[in-house]
């Protein structure tokens, strides 16, 4: 194998790396196989099927058996990281690598279910079969062939009858996971095995045992694959306890510690209101929270799989108030109607006796900003904000009396027309903040903006408004706002609360801390108008831009081709829309813009040089590029939030027989993949980030060209030119 691996290397054996195919040529491919640990280097046509070349290698080498007992086998090296059979769509990948003649799938998993089921099974066989179990069941077509023999539903009844010891578990468990994570497999035979294999899993979330870290981890993850696939979930809730899930975040596995919050996320994903409010209760206990801050929050990568997982985490905890926010008062809602005689009685009454009547009582209604003094509970009829909008003024009232006073007070003073009306405006932010933080809307796949601060208070929304309506009556009074300013007001709000986001604030403190104030804003503000403004009616800038148009969009459309020649790494996915864990494949364009490169990458470290991927789809043969939900492979998702979910960055790129098939990572992903590809069809750019990008440069191109003419009004159309002298002398003019 040394020596096979070194003369494949490009100075050594160069004609060994794929060559640019051309459409409709025969392209031949230069292959080492390892035949019973002896070299054969072959030339054969990429058209061949594969069993005739195993045919040719057994009748080469002398073999017993028929070409059905054997398989073509990546090697593994520092391209093929795990066991991967060759198949006939994708036997073009061989190219330039080392492949062994092994054990066919079928094989492989006679002799592995024929240990497994014996009664008393040696200790080394069956070590060596779950090692190989272990190893293979990675690979789609072993996994298929395995669950066809019904191999899953074979190791799922060992692990419920114990037939499995200790220091076996983990290997067994983790060939389920691996099995679970394949496509189109995962189905079992019958509720009974499942509810004692739900069992057995539940207990190892209870146990702390070093060494059964990988069993543990392993069982985790199998019951996470089961609650997002709708299988067994009450059942996995009712075993499972919440306070043991909890309780793993703290582990010093830091594969636990995933694995538990990924499962936490799966149940909630899938409770119901009310159980989705008793687990965010718990989880926003002091010791939870104290658990998640210490072991997730502190030096782990906010932008990978645990960033996607807390941002889920978050999400889930902020979904909980959609019921508040779209749930209008109720006149017999007696914790709702206590709530607004207590922010009354908060404000204005100091102790000492007085007698109310109801003029007075409208008065205090009216110097606390509602709209209807003489019923109050009639501003909380609208939705959203709902009943949401009193939770929070009632909370900033009790748990921050001191500026609520100070708020209200503050306003009461100013003249009719300039004060900050709380309840009116408390409406009005709840709305804004519940928007900002996407409350109501699906969670983003692959999204890790969560903010550190929501996992450090018991209530996080509700303390995000309490220093967020303290800002709001600050910069009303900055702004010597009125009545009639309310909008311009809360344009200012949302840009400060936006822009003090963007660090991600680990405290509620430094969040008040990174808040502009009005002044920068509106400086900023008026900068840009002055900017937008000042030439943009002029007839002579308009031409400008047109003339300068052809040349940004020829800029735009190689930055395209420059991000797909850089390539991106797509995360795959089953045919149901999941995704698929820690698998990903990295597509990139060749430098020549005449074929699209493809293949299998999971390291986030390092990436792939266009000799690592394989040619997938030639330029020339897109017929069409389908994006969002009318491509083919998001209509056969059944569930119709995830089609909806993968739908907004999916994109497929139709080929004469074949298709390629991808989700993006992001919005920005997508929009210029699909810009790279029509920009190589030749076809018009719509996507919004090449608008977007279009006019920001050919506003600066502008800005640029006539810096000299800065503070120089030009007029709306072109001066008339003079008629020339008599004597033509123009010196003299």
């Amino acid at each position: 194998p040394k020596l096979l691996d070194s003369l494949l290397q490009e100075k050594k054996l160069p004609s060994c790396k794929m060559p640019e195919p051309k459409p409709g040529q025969d392209v031949t491919l230069r292959i080492a196989f390892l035949v019973n640990s002896k070299p054969d280097l072959k030339t054969i046509s990429v058209t061949t099927p594969l069993k005739s070349i195993i045919q040719d290698l057994i009748e080469s080498h002398k073999l017993g058996g028929a070409p059905e007992d054997y398989a073509l086998i990546y090697k593994e090296s520092d391209r093929i990281k795990e066991f991967k059979i060759v198949t006939e769509k994708d036997r073009a990948d061989m190219n330039a690598n080392i492949i062994e003649l092994g054990e066919s799938p079928a094989a492989s998993t006679t002799r592995i279910l024929t240990e497994i089921k014996k009664v008393a099974p040696d200790t080394k066989d069956l070590a060596k079969a779950l090692d190989d179990l272990r190893k293979m069941c990675v690979d789609p077509t072993f996994a298929a062939e395995f669950k066809v023999r019904k191999g899953l539903t074979l190791l799922m009844h060992g692990v419920s009858s114990g037939k499995f010891r200790l220091t076996e578990l983990g290997q067994v468990l983790h060939a389920i996971n691996s099995l679970l994570e394949q496509e189109g497999v995962g189905e079992t035979d019958g509720s009974e095995v499942e509810q004692e294999f739900v069992t057995q899993l539940a207990e190892l979330t209870s146990k702390e045992n070093s060494s059964l870290a990988l069993a543990t981890r392993c069982a985790l993850s199998i019951l996470a694959s089961f609650v997002r696939e709708g299988r067994g979930r009450e059942m996995i809730d009712r075993e499972v306890a919440l306070p043991n899930l909890i309780g793993l975040l703290g582990n010093s596995d830091h594969g636990i510690q995933l694995a538990s919050l990924g499962l936490i996320n799966s149940l909630l994903a899938a409770a119901t209101v009310e159980r989705k409010g008793d687990m965010v209760r718990s989880l926003q206990e002091r010791t939870a929270r104290s658990l998640i801050v210490d072991h997730l929050l502190e030096g782990r990568d906010k932008e990978g799989v645990v960033g996607h997982q807390l941002y889920l985490l978050q999400h889930h905890m902020l979904s909980l108030l959609l019921v508040r926010l779209n749930t209008a008062i109720q006149p017999q809602d007696g914790a709702a109607l206590q709530k607004i005689k207590d922010l009354r009685s908060t404000a204005f009454d100091t102790g000492s006796p007085s007698v109310k009547n109801n003029t007075r009582y409208a008065q205090d209604h009216k110097k606390l900003g509602f709209n209807n003094v003489k019923d109050p509970s009639m501003d909380f009829l609208a939705t959203p904000p709902g009943i949401l909008a009193l939770d929070c003024m009632d909370y900033f009232a009790k748990q921050h009396q001191e500026q609520f006073m100070k708020v209200v007070l503050e306003n009461s003073c100013r003249q009719d027309n300039h004060e900050c009306p709380f309840a009116a405006s408390s409406c009005e932010l709840v709305s804004l903040l519940a928007n900002i933080l996407g409350v109501g809307q699906p969670p983003l796949p692959l999204a890790t903006r969560y903010h550190e601060m929501f996992f450090k208070v018991e209530h996080p929304f509700e303390e995000f408004y309490s220093y967020s309506v303290v800002l709001l009556n600050k910069t009303w009074r900055e702004m010597r706002a009125t009545r009639e300013d309310f909008t311009k007001v809360f344009d200012v709000v949302k840009e400060q609360i936006e822009s003090s986001l963007v660090p991600r604030p680990k405290t509620f403190e430094q969040f008040r801390s990174n808040v502009k104030s009005y002044g920068e804003i509106s400086r900023r503000w008026q900068s840009d108008a002055k900017s937008r403004e000042a030439w943009s009616k002029s007839a002579p800038v308009a031409e400008l831009k047109t003339h300068l148009a052809p040349e940004i969009e020829d800029l735009i459309r190689e930055q395209r081709r420059n991000f797909m020649v850089e390539g991106t790494r797509f995360h795959r996915y089953k045919k149901t829309g999941e995704q698929t864990k820690s698998q990903y494949r990295y597509v990139k364009l060749h430098t020549n813009h005449k074929t699209v490169y493809v293949g299998d990458w999971n390291s986030e470290k390092s990436l792939p040089t266009i000799e690592d991927l394989e040619p997938r789809l030639q330029i020339a043969d897109i017929r069409d590029i389908i994006v969002g939900g009318e491509c083919p492979f998001i209509k056969e998702i059944k569930k119709e939030d995830t089609r909806n979910q993968l739908g907004r960055t999916a994109f497929s790129l139709m080929g004469e027989n074949t298709s390629l098939d991808l989700v993006a990572p992001d919005e920005q992903t997508y929009n210029y993949w699909v810009d790279g590809i029509n920009t190589l069809l030749r076809r018009p750019l719509t996507s919004p980030d090449y608008t977007k990008e279009k006019d920001i440069l050919i506003n600066m191109e502008i800005k640029l060209r006539l810096l000299d003419l800065e503070g120089v009004e030009l007029p709306e159309t072109a001066p008339v030119v003079p008629p020339p002298p008599k004597d033509f002398n123009f010196a003299s003019c």
